[in-house]
């Protein structure tokens, strides 16, 4: 890994751009709706674990097989908060974690990536692309998704602020249950200068690996897998999603069939193979890195988590589990942008990644602004505000304990009506 150029913090742009990027993830229309719908998780496991079990034994007990550290230190937050605020509260810590992943990754990309403009691109598409503006979008169920690929940068950041980024790396580790993929990287920064991050990082991985040799974890489904589904599903689900958006799929496919499929991967192809001519050393194994990560995680999830409901021919065609492909649409634009940033030696290169660069661009803009217009990814169930007036109904009357519906829908929790008078 190569030592950072050195630092120059621009602390007013750094606070604008987590300012802006905050504000983009709430006042969006998907965003604007998470302000007053409670998602899965957020509501029925960890807000009224927080609400009815000590708080020790809330970060300590796994749900799923494994430890979600970050959500549950958040609901133990949120749960101070008046009750009418819980879905607000939720959405915000959310956002405000996510703009600190952009951060962390326009940061950590200093050393690898030598066009500030770049940098700032990738670090955008955290906070921007489609991919992770659906399901995954402000709530802490799913941030766990974006963890992953912030951690990934934070032990790429050789120069960074230790406390901070150990602490970063630490709740990572103790709530996603992905993050052993990037226990190769942590372990070769052993071998460099500053190993607070990487050791404070394979401490906490020790801890939630054990917690996950112990727990229990219940099966989403016992179907068996399709191996030519999942190549398929994998190569829809990232670099097909990665420049459509999730929603955008069932337009193209199966319509068009695999061309769709074939022109996708020619887009993320044409620089990536230009990064690994073109790029200096760290550069190529930063894009054999991500690119790899990006394969290991779509089809880890899809087989782990196997149902027919993931073939292709479904309904919605890539929508059913559509949290899997943010990840590793993250990490393929990481390998693409190494290429975008490179620099070739004749013009008629230069003209290739100057095109590559456009089309891209273009390719990005339009899904994003499509995606604005897209009424699927607007939460239009119960609102909370509603849910809590229909609960506050049922406890006026002989009812001792309140039924607190939320998103997505038939999901609920109870809680003794003392809590929501």
């Amino acid at each position: 890994m190569p030592d950072e150029p050195r630092h120059e913090l621009a602390w007013l742009g750094n606070a604008g751009a987590f300012v802006a990027s905050v504000a983009f993830l709430l006042l969006v229309p998907a965003g604007w709706s998470r302000l007053d719908h409670l998602w899965a998780e957020d509501g029925a496991r960890f807000l009224v674990d927080a609400m009815l079990s000590p708080a020790l034994s809330n970060l300590t007990d796994p749900y799923g097989g494994y430890l979600h550290a970050l959500p549950r230190l958040v609901a133990e937050l949120v749960a101070l908060l008046p009750i009418e605020w819980a879905a607000a509260g939720f959405a915000v810590f959310a956002a405000v974690l996510r703009a600190l992943v952009a951060l962390i990754t326009f940061a950590g990309s200093k050393a690898y990536l030598k066009s500030t403009p770049m940098r700032f691109a990738l670090a955008s598409l955290v906070v921007v692309l489609p991919a992770g503006n659906s399901e995954t979008l402000n709530n802490m169920t799913n941030l766990h998704w974006f963890l992953l690929y912030g951690t990934f940068w934070a032990l790429l950041w050789r120069n960074a602020p230790r406390v901070p980024v150990a602490l970063f790396v630490v709740l990572s580790a103790l709530t996603s249950p992905l993050i052993f993929i990037l226990a190769p990287i942590a372990l070769v920064r052993l071998f460099q200068p500053r190993k607070e991050v990487p050791v404070a990082f394979l401490a906490a991985l020790v801890v939630q690996g054990l917690t996950m040799v112990f727990a229990s974890r219940t099966a989403y489904s016992h179907d068996e897998v399709d191996p030519v589904q999942v190549l398929l599903a994998s190569l829809l689900r990232v670099p097909v999603v990665a420049f459509t958006g999730s929603e955008r799929v069932s337009a193209f496919y199966p319509a068009n069939g695999n061309l769709v499929i074939l022109a996708a991967v020619l887009v993320a192809a044409v620089p990536i193979v230009m990064g690994l001519r073109f790029a200096d050393r760290p550069g190529r194994t930063l894009a054999l890195v991500a690119g790899a990560y990006g394969v290991v995680l779509i089809v880890a999830c899809l087989v782990l988590n196997w149902a027919q409901v993931l073939q292709v021919q479904a309904p919605g065609v890539v929508m059913a589990a559509q949290r899997y492909s943010i990840a590793p649409c993250l990490f393929l634009f990481t390998a693409i942008f190494v290429g975008l940033d490179a620099a070739p030696r004749s013009t008629g290169e230069r003209v290739v990644r100057a095109g590559s660069r456009y089309l891209i661009g273009i390719l990005v803009v339009v899904s994003v602004f499509a995606h604005f217009r897209e009424p699927g990814a607007v939460l239009t169930g119960v609102p909370w505000d509603e849910s809590l007036a229909n609960a506050r109904a049922e406890c006026a009357t002989t009812h001792e304990f309140a039924r607190l519906e939320h998103e997505p829908q038939d999901w609920f929790f109870l809680v003794p009506c003392e809590l929501v008078r």
